[in-house]
C-alpha cells in the first residue's frame, strides 16, 4: 500500500477522531472543574490522536518504515501509560469518595458487575494493541528468523500478561455504584 493512501487514512481517522479529541480538549481546558483522573485520560486521548495526526504528514515524506513504527509505538506507549495513570488516579478518587460517604453516615457504595466487565476490557484491549505493536517492532527491526519470532512472541505475551494482571486487579476493585440510605435521624449533607 502506498504512503499516500496511508496518509489519507490517517487524516480521515483524525477527522473522525474528533468525537473523542474535542471532549478531551474541553476536559483539559476545564482544569480544576474536572477530576484529575479525567484530565489525565484526556491527555492520553489527545496523545493518541496527536500521534495519528503526526503520522499523516510523515507518511507523505520519504521517512523509513522503522521511523514510522517508532513514532507510532512511542505515541501508543505514552497514551497507554497515561490511561494507566488515569485508572490509578480514578481508583484513588473513588476510595476517597467512599470514605466521605461513610463519614457522612451512608452505607459504602457497591461495585456493579457490568462496570467490572467494562473495567476489565478497558485494560485488556489496549494491552493487546500494545503487544501487537511491540511484536511488529521487534520483527521489523531486523531479519526474520526463528529466534526473532520467538522473542517477539514472548515479548508480546509478557505485555499482554502485565495488562491482564492490571485488568484483573482493577476489575476486582472496579468502579462503584451508589447505594444506601441515610441513617434515620441524621441530617442529609
Amino acid at each position: 500500500m502506498s504512503h499516500a493512501v496511508l496518509a489519507l487514512a490517517a487524516a480521515v481517522s483524525c477527522v473522525g477522531g474528533c468525537v473523542w479529541s474535542l471532549p478531551a480538549v474541553a476536559d483539559i481546558r476545564a482544569r480544576d472543574d474536572r477530576p484529575l483522573s479525567r484530565r489525565i485520560a484526556a491527555a492520553g486521548c489527545l496523545t493518541l490522536w496527536g500521534t495519528v495526526a503526526l503520522l499523516a504528514p510523515l507518511l507523505l515524506t520519504s521517512v523509513s518504515w522503522s521511523v514510522l513504527g517508532v513514532v507510532a509505538a512511542t505515541g501508543a506507549a505514552t497514551a497507554t501509560a497515561l490511561a494507566a495513570r488515569s485508572r490509578v488516579q480514578r481508583a484513588r478518587e473513588l476510595r476517597e469518595t467512599e470514605r466521605h460517604w461513610v463519614a457522612w453516615g451512608y452505607e459504602p457504595p457497591v461495585r456493579s458487575a457490568s462496570s467490572r466487565c467494562r473495567t476489565f476490557l478497558v485494560w485488556l484491549l489496549p494491552g493487546l494493541i500494545v503487544a501487537t505493536a511491540v511484536a511488529v517492532a521487534v520483527l521489523w527491526t531486523g531479519r526474520v528468523n526463528p529466534g526473532r519470532v520467538a522473542a517477539a512472541g514472548l515479548t508480546a505475551a509478557g505485555v499482554v500478561s502485565v495488562f491482564l494482571v492490571l485488568a484483573i486487579v482493577d476489575a476486582a476493585r472496579g468502579p462503584v455504584a451508589r447505594r444506601g440510605k441515610a441513617p434515620t435521624g441524621s441530617i442529609r449533607p
